[in-house]
């Protein structure tokens, strides 16, 4: 990702977690996009 996305921030792989990532581990997805906007 990083070689094609020059300005990524962060990526974040949950194991075992298909394409439907908010409903199949709603709190780790929470967890993540507040850590993300903690950040800006």
């Amino acid at each position: 990702m990083r070689q094609v996305a020059t300005n990524l921030v962060d990526c974040v792989i949950l194991p075992g977690i298909g394409h439907w990532t908010q409903q199949e581990a709603p709190e780790k997805t929470n967890a993540a996009l507040i850590a993300f906007l903690d950040g800006l």
